[in-house]
């Protein structure tokens, strides 16, 4: 059986290779692109790498720990769309906005829920 967290996995894998692209792009032409875009770049990435590699391990756990493949697609497909909406809300403008927000505690939120689970688990539930 090939788990699921693999399609994500690999949804988010892309989409890292993205988002450092779009480093290298920024740096690149850093004489012609206004002064927030190139820092508002760094920092989705690096949030990126700072949050989707735990959330994977926390969807990887539960999957394998017996949990049911709609929830673990629900917890997939939340994350993904979540990081989309973070990059596409923080490239849009250097202010706060809904996309950006929904992305940052969309995540936060699942990271949260997907902990639990994983303790619900642990703990024999």
């Amino acid at each position: 059986m090939i788990p699921a967290t693999l399609l994500y996995a690999g949804l988010l894998g892309l989409l890292s290779v993205l988002l450092a692209n779009q480093v290298l792009y920024v740096r690149v032409r850093a004489s012609r692109q206004p002064a927030w875009k190139a820092s508002t770049v760094v920092r989705v990435q690096a949030n990126f790498t700072e949050n989707v590699p735990l959330a994977l391990l926390l969807l990887y756990l539960v999957e394998m720990s017996g949990a049911g493949a709609a929830a673990v697609h629900v917890f997939g497909g939340s994350l993904v769309l979540f990081r989309v909406l973070h990059a596409f809300g923080m490239s849009r403008n250097e202010g706060a906005n809904y996309p950006r927000l929904i992305g940052a505690q969309g995540t936060f939120l699942l990271i949260s829920i997907m902990s639990v689970a994983a303790l619900y688990r642990g703990l024999g539930g």
